[in-house]
């Protein structure tokens, strides 16, 4: 039942898609899209178990867990099978030590009694280490509108921290 119901919504997801392609919609910045207003939830939810005392390390087991199992559900749907090299795999557990602090952190920062409205702008700043870590190791073009672009973007997130 379950898996028949992922698999729809899965099925009905990609028809979308196809229909936002069909209006011109450039489909990473649809997935970059679904990424900022899924990762905006998961950052407010932070908020919330800081908000309420939640003891951290179990906050992040949970949702490790939850993380897990929808990246199995991922494979059965897909059915592929698991497949990583080793050096990605490390890169995954660097990843996932950075994510967990990263985290932790955040977490903590509620706990605390930060505000959202200042916490999540100062969060949000790591797009620059992404961004500069981004032009120098994949040696993406850095033009002056991509430039305008970060500096505004950060910008917006000082401000909005105040």
């Amino acid at each position: 039942m379950l898996y028949g119901t992922i698999k729809y919504n899965i099925k009905l997801m990609a028809d979308r898609i196809t229909l936002w392609r069909l209006f011109g919609m450039n489909t990473p910045i649809l997935f970059a899209l679904l990424a900022l207003l899924c990762g905006g939830i998961t950052a407010f939810f932070s908020k919330v178990v800081g908000a309420n005392q939640g003891y951290s390390p179990s906050y992040m087991i949970v949702q490790a867990t939850s993380f897990v199992l929808f990246a199995v559900v991922i494979h059965i749907v897909q059915k592929q099978p698991f497949e990583l090299s080793g050096r990605l795999a490390g890169i995954g557990l660097v990843s996932g030590v950075f994510a967990g602090v990263a985290t932790l952190a955040s977490l903590i920062a509620f706990r605390l009694g930060g505000q959202g409205s200042i916490i999540f702008p100062i969060v949000s700043l790591g797009v620059i280490v992404s961004v500069a870590l981004s032009f120098v190791i994949y040696r993406e073009p850095v033009t002056s509108t991509k430039l305008v672009g970060i500096g505004f973007g950060v910008a917006s997130i000082v401000f909005l921290s105040r």
